[in-house]
């Protein structure tokens, strides 16, 4: 009898997790597919690593926004490719911040910053 009952209780997991499957779980915001997409874009890099955001803007000004996670910089492209037409504030260890308009920057370019580790075995 105990045969049985295994078989049944497995049964029923599967069925249960194929109506999980097939039951439409939340679904996302188009801001949070694009931002998902882009940290699926720098998943060959591990969690620790940081980069640098360079930002140019109509008139030919330039930014760069440094040490920034694979989180900060799908957000960042999440904003962009969404043509966000808010301003969002960045702001650094010190307490400086700066306002960015998105719809003003015309090239944004995302580059991986070497770490203490890679600047060792460059040595």
């Amino acid at each position: 009898m105990g045969l049985f009952h295994k078989k049944a209780e497995k049964v029923a997991v599967e069925e249960s997790e194929k109506k999980e499957e097939l039951s439409p779980k939340e679904e996302l915001s188009p801001f949070e597919k694009s931002e998902q997409q882009v940290v699926g874009f720098y998943s060959d890099f591990d969690n620790e690593q940081l980069f640098t955001i360079h930002l140019v803007f109509e008139n030919g000004a330039e930014y760069d926004l440094s040490h920034q996670s694979k989180e900060n910089v799908a957000w960042v492209v999440a904003h962009k490719n969404l043509d966000s037409k808010g301003i969002f504030q960045y702001a650094i260890n010190d307490g400086v911040g700066v306002g960015i308009d998105l719809r003003k920057v015309i090239i944004l370019t995302v580059k991986p910053e070497e770490t203490s580790k890679d600047e060792e075995d460059a040595a």
